[in-house]
């Protein structure tokens, strides 16, 4: 299956609903990125009025995600994923429409 912006966020709504109600999206996919952009809003906010950094996590660790699941999906193979590291650093207020680019 080609990884394209659509399906997967198609796959998300089935497969990861909690990201996907909570706004993230995949917006580009290619050889050499993968662009996932994630709006703050009511529904991803903290008492402090910013998106959750939980949120935030998601969104980054999905330019990641989507980008591996392609090119794994490319080369045939039978292969699977496990996270086993995640390090973050929050430098101001998320607010707006933020994007996260691998």
């Amino acid at each position: 299956m080609k990884v394209t912006p659509a399906r997967f966020n198609m796959f998300m709504f089935f497969k990861l609903p909690s990201a996907w109600w909570s706004g993230v999206r995949l917006y580009s996919i290619n050889d050499s990125e993968c662009i996932v952009k994630v709006r703050h809003s009511w529904i991803n906010q903290n008492p402090f009025k910013s998106m959750f950094w939980a949120v935030q996590g998601m969104a980054a660790e999905m330019t990641t995600g989507a980008f591996l699941t392609r090119e794994i999906n490319l080369s045939g193979e039978n292969i699977s994923m496990l996270v086993s590291n995640n390090t973050a650093k929050f430098t101001k207020k998320a607010t707006g429409k933020i994007r996260f680019v691998c």
